[in-house]
C-alpha cells in the first residue's frame, strides 16, 4: 500500500474516532467528568479532528504535487501523543483515585505531541512546490 493511501486511511480513522470519542464524552462520560475533565477531553477531540482533517488535505495536496514529501508520520505521531494522552489524563482523573502516577508519566507526553504537531506544520512552510 502506498503512503498516500495509508495516511489518507489514517486521516479518515482519526476523523471518525474523533467524532465517536466526542459523542462518547458528551453522552456516556458527562456524568462522571467534572468540567475540568470534560475540557481536557474536548481539547483532545479538537486537536485530533483538526489535525486528522489537515492530514487528509496534505495527502490530497501531495497527490497533486503541490507539496513535496509532507511530514505525514510526524503529524500522525503528534496527534496520537497529544490527543490520546489528554484522553487518558481525563479518564484517570475521573476513574482512578491514584492518578498521580499516570499524570506523572503522561504530562511530558502531551507537550511532546504538541511539539511534533507544531514542527510538522512549520516544516510544511518549506515543502510547498508552487
Amino acid at each position: 500500500m502506498n503512503s498516500n493511501r495509508l495516511f489518507l486511511r489514517i486521516s479518515f480513522l482519526g476523523i471518525s474516532t474523533g467524532i465517536i470519542f466526542g459523542a462518547f464524552g458528551t453522552h456516556a462520560l458527562k456524568e462522571f467528568f467534572s468540567n475540568y475533565e470534560l475540557d481536557i477531553w474536548e481539547k483532545g477531540i479538537f486537536y485530533q479532528l483538526i489535525n486528522s482533517f489537515g492530514l487528509m488535505v496534505l495527502v490530497l495536496l501531495n497527490k497533486s504535487n503541490f507539496i513535496k514529501n509532507p511530514p505525514f508520520l510526524l503529524l500522525t505521531l503528534g496527534t496520537l501523543l497529544f490527543s490520546f494522552s489528554l484522553y487518558i489524563i481525563a479518564l484517570s482523573n475521573a476513574f482512578l483515585e491514584t492518578n498521580h502516577i499516570i499524570k506523572t508519566l503522561l504530562i511530558p507526553i502531551t507537550p511532546l505531541g504538541g511539539l511534533l504537531l507544531i514542527s510538522s506544520w512549520i516544516l510544511l512552510l518549506f515543502k510547498i512546490k508552487i
